[in-house]
């Protein structure tokens, strides 16, 4: 029954944490993404968004919430807390703190249309375990994971259109921010670059510095790593418009003979997957619709892709699918002589 009860919760953090967000207004697009900025920490290295209300609205999204089961988990998931992700989430986001290692602290905030009361009924009522803090007069949520032998999710109401969730610091470290006690991302040498540069109008956009010392890690463990040599941050982005599907890969830094060479190194693997996609026509109309160019201080990778050939590249995902789960039919038994 306790675990019940506390998967119910992890339904309620798992949507939460798809809608970090931005100000503290209703906003969306690339408003909301610099608003976002503003509420992260100065210490975190990379930025993760995801501009919910325009994902909720893409037909893909909307076909799959109309199946039945997807459509009973949401009723479920609206009844329970009053909050309809299609309706009063907007925009959600992340930062990650320190390097990526498998011990790097986050927060994510989501900006919403919240109870703030039902919520925290709902948490004593899922998660009677769950302990609370007082920090920078922010109530803090500790022991809700649904996993007992981890309990690392920190949760709390920063304010009437805000919850946050993530490590403990970085939990602490987005209320340090909103209290003015400690300076935004938009205030970071390292990262404010990237964040000019990264294209936040799309549904999902993100930025990560990468650190020298990692990547001279994964060169000398990896030979082939050699061509990423120079890169010092990666932005990505992606967008569903009335043409299609857009979708951007961008490595900054390093020398224009470094991203020459990176660039034809990426064009000679697409060349690699050309050949290979002989027997399926989809896959190389989708090679097609890849870009990869080079300039001074960077190599991007672009693509663009119809709805019609997206609908092709899923069916045949699905067949393949089905393909490999259909049951082998077993070798009749050997005649005895």
């Amino acid at each position: 029954m306790r675990k019940a009860t506390l998967a119910s919760l992890a339904i309620l953090l798992a949507v939460s944490v798809m809608a970090c967000t931005p100000g503290a207004s209703v906003k969306s697009g690339a408003a909301a993404g610099e608003a976002l900025i503003k509420m992260l920490p100065k210490t975190a290295t990379g930025v993760v968004a995801l501009d919910i209300r325009r994902l909720m609205a893409t037909d893909a999204v909307t076909k799959a919430l109309q199946e039945p089961k997807n459509k009973a988990k949401l009723d479920e998931f609206i009844k329970m807390s009053g909050i309809d992700p299609a309706k009063d989430i907007t925009y959600a986001g992340a930062g990650l703190i320190g390097v990526p290692t498998g011990s790097a602290d986050g927060g994510a905030i989501i900006s919403l249309t919240y109870d703030q009361a039902k919520l925290k009924a709902l948490i004593k009522e899922k998660a009677p375990q769950a302990q609370e803090e007082l920090y920078e007069g922010v109530t803090i949520y500790s022991k809700i994971d649904g996993d007992e032998a981890k309990q690392t999710t920190r949760a709390a109401f920063l304010d009437a259109g805000h919850i946050i969730l993530g490590s403990e610091k970085g939990v602490k470290s987005i209320i340090d921010v909103s209290k003015k006690k400690a300076e935004s991302l938009a205030k970071s040498a390292e990262m404010a670059p990237l964040l000019k540069r990264v294209d936040k109008s799309g549904i999902f956009w993100a930025a990560f510095a990468v650190p020298p010392e990692l990547l001279q890690k994964g060169i000398q463990a990896n030979a082939q790593l050699k061509a990423l040599e120079g890169v010092t941050g990666l932005l990505l982005g992606f967008d569903d418009k009335t043409t299609g599907v857009t979708a951007d890969i961008k490595a900054v830094g390093g020398t224009k003979e470094q991203n020459t060479n990176l660039a034809q190194v990426l064009n000679g693997f697409k060349a690699m997957g050309a050949m290979a996609a002989g027997q399926e026509p989809v896959v190389g109309e989708a090679l097609n619709g890849i870009a990869i160019t080079s300039g001074a201080d960077y190599t991007d990778i672009s693509l663009n892709i119809s709805h019609e050939l997206m609908d092709k590249i899923g069916q045949m995902v699905r067949a393949k699918a089905g393909q490999f789960m259909k049951p082998k039919k077993e070798a009749p038994p050997e005649e005895k002589k």
